[in-house]
């Protein structure tokens, strides 16, 4: 069971909030890399925009950025260039499968993948953009703990920690979900178990890591749900095909589009500010290495 924030009139809460900021945002992290964590943000992003909800994906692993290779999208201009003042963000907004906005970042810049506040503040001026409105938007993270990451992270109305059954991925999920709960306890965060081979197997994963949060933590962390082990995610991403169009029946398919459906129906309540409002507001941080919080 998934549990959600209680339904409330969302338009009282949202009068006051700029109407570029009014979409929700949905931090899609991990604690390491390997764990499927972009192919589940970009498919979890397709299945809303299919079902009709107006859904902005955003590439925010700024250091090594593919959310274009799987879904088979060219950018010819990125983020870089609208921090730069170069460009605006309509000239790089693309247009995906479905009416999924997408907004690239660029690859292997290392500029951004640690951006100090004032780029941070260049960055947020030049998205505030008609052209992103969007009920739902969809993050992918870089994975880890740099100070990038949980300025992301902490900046959304809420966060899916994706791990999957090794031992690894769960150590690094704990430190994730311990960072952010030092820093904003009251962020909601979910646990998505992906790559698991059975019903069960992804139960007791969840269980697992459950009773340490719960244990050290004092915190009780949902289950989103579970995304099964499927051949047809490697074939999608080898062959640069968005997984819920070119095998829409798949068993990950299936999973990922329940998962959609759950999303939709908990989206709650935009925090104050809105998501780009937000991360101008995050703090600096005096910590960025990868062990932080374990």
């Amino acid at each position: 069971m998934v549990l959600g924030i209680a339904p409330r009139d969302q338009a009282s809460g949202l009068r006051s909030v700029p109407a570029a900021s009014r979409t929700w945002t949905l931090a899609v992290t991990s604690g390491k890399g390997g764990v499927g964590k972009t192919s589940v943000a970009v498919n979890l992003a397709l299945a809303l925009a299919q079902a009709e909800t107006r859904t902005c994906l955003v590439d925010g692993d700024l250091g090594l950025a593919n959310v274009d290779v799987l879904l088979n999208l060219h950018p010819r201009h990125t983020l870089q260039e609208v921090l730069a003042g170069r460009l605006t963000l309509d000239d790089i907004v693309l247009t995906g499968p479905a009416g999924l906005q997408v907004i690239p970042a660029a690859s292997g810049v290392e500029a951004l993948a640690n951006l100090s506040p004032p780029a941070r503040r260049a960055l947020v001026d030049r998205l505030q953009n008609p052209s992103t409105r969007a009920d739902v938007t969809i993050l992918d993270t870089g994975a880890g703990l740099s100070r990038t990451v949980l300025a992301l992270v902490m900046a959304a109305d809420e966060v899916l920690v994706v791990t999957t059954p090794e031992p690894t991925a769960l150590t690094d999920a704990y430190a994730m979900i311990k960072v952010l709960n030092q820093r904003r306890p009251e962020l909601p965060v979910q646990i998505l178990v992906n790559l698991a081979d059975q019903a069960t197997q992804a139960r007791e994963v969840y269980e697992h890591l459950a009773r340490i949060v719960s244990r050290f933590l004092g915190r009780e962390i949902p289950l989103a749900g579970w995304v099964p082990r499927d051949p047809c995610v490697e074939r999608a991403v080898r062959e640069q095909r968005p997984l819920m169009l070119y095998f829409p029946y798949a068993r990950a398919s299936e999973a990922i589009r329940g998962l959609a459906r759950r999303v939709a129906a908990r989206r709650g309540e935009v925090r104050s500010g809105g998501f780009w409002g937000r991360l101008v507001e995050a703090p600096d941080g005096e910590r960025s290495s990868s062990d932080e919080g374990k």
